[in-house]
């Protein structure tokens, strides 16, 4: 099962008992069955496995509470396999995280929230990002290569001793040369400084189509047999994010679907569709029928994510909603 078990600071991600409700309704075999995410690329307790499984278990998920947690992409982001794009899209090959390409099936569990460079993350979203590896990461969100930060850097030559490419000399700080770099990422996860920095200056748009890119081969690689959105704290932020604002949005449910973009458009719809919330931070702004993620992010079409989807075959924004009382 693939979930957000949310980062420090973070109280709107989808709770440990949430999942096992999912879980035991389910009805599958206990033996089977684990809970994976993948390493991040800024710092914080989820750039490495072994703080990250430490946070996951404060925050409820892993043995004995729930199935066991393990980071699909290794210690450091690097344990990935290359899986062959389709003709036309950006890159030949996509990034995604071993034990996502291993796996015989998985459940998408996402929190249908808000987000900084897509306006709305729901399913889509999560298997963008949430099964690339670190070097996928990278790819989809900067059309650059790492940068060093010269004043943090100490020159202790970590990042050099561990690039597979050999791109990283050592002066009196760092430097990536950025002819045989291949933005794996490895250094960022291996400066103990924090000093390897990504420039996040690509154009959304770009972003965005990669990010679907790579949700796309992920669908068609991991086989996912069921997609789960809870609409449920729906703050403009996504859970990587410390909480800053109250929800858009009172608790509105949970949606399943077996196509993730018929999905994410239902549960934009409903989104649009519900009252602001009285301490929303877009309650004099927006009401029912207005979109609240446009309304509090205009400068980013969120529903780009959508129509690429679509186009890229991943299923469809027509839907019918049956609801279960």
């Amino acid at each position: 099962m693939n979930i957000h078990p949310g980062e420090a600071g973070n109280t709107s991600y989808v709770s440990a008992e949430d999942v096992n409700r999912i879980i035991n309704a389910l009805n599958f075999p206990a033996d089977r069955i684990f809970l994976t995410d993948t390493t991040v690329l800024y710092p914080g307790r989820r750039m490495s496995a072994p703080d990250y499984i430490r946070l996951a278990a404060e925050h409820g998920f892993g043995i004995p509470a729930t199935p066991p947690f393990i980071v699909a992409d290794g210690l450091h982001g690097e344990n990935e396999t290359l899986i062959e794009m389709p003709d036309g899209y950006d890159s030949p090959v996509a990034h995604l995280a071993s034990i996502i390409c291993s796996a015989d099936a998985m459940i998408v569990i996402s929190h249908f929230k808000g987000h900084l460079l897509t306006g709305f993350g729901g399913a889509i979203k999560h298997l963008g990002m949430g099964c690339a590896s670190r070097a996928g990461k990278l790819y989809q969100h900067s059309s650059v290569k790492p940068q060093v930060k010269s004043d943090s850097c100490t020159a202790c030559g970590i990042c050099s001793d561990n690039c597979p490419s050999n791109a990283i000399t050592i002066e009196t700080f760092a430097i990536i040369n950025t002819e045989p770099c291949t933005g794996c990422g490895e250094c960022l996860g291996r400066c103990p400084e924090r000093a390897i920095m990504v420039s996040w200056n690509q154009e959304i748009s770009t972003f965005i189509r990669r990010m679907v890119e790579y949700a796309s081969v992920v669908a068609k690689t991991a086989n996912p047999v069921l997609y789960v959105n809870f609409i449920t704290a729906v703050v403009p932020d996504c859970d990587c994010m410390h909480d800053t604002y109250p929800p858009f949005v009172d608790d509105i449910g949970i949606l399943a679907s077996t196509d993730p973009v018929a999905l994410d458009k239902a549960s934009l719809d409903l989104v649009t569709s519900a009252p602001s919330a009285a301490n929303s931070p877009i309650a004099e702004k927006a009401d029912v029928g207005d979109d609240k993620f446009k309304v509090f992010r205009p400068d980013i079409d969120d529903e780009l994510q959508l129509s690429f989807a679509e186009s890229f075959g991943m299923g469809s924004m027509k839907y019918e909603l049956i609801r279960i009382l």
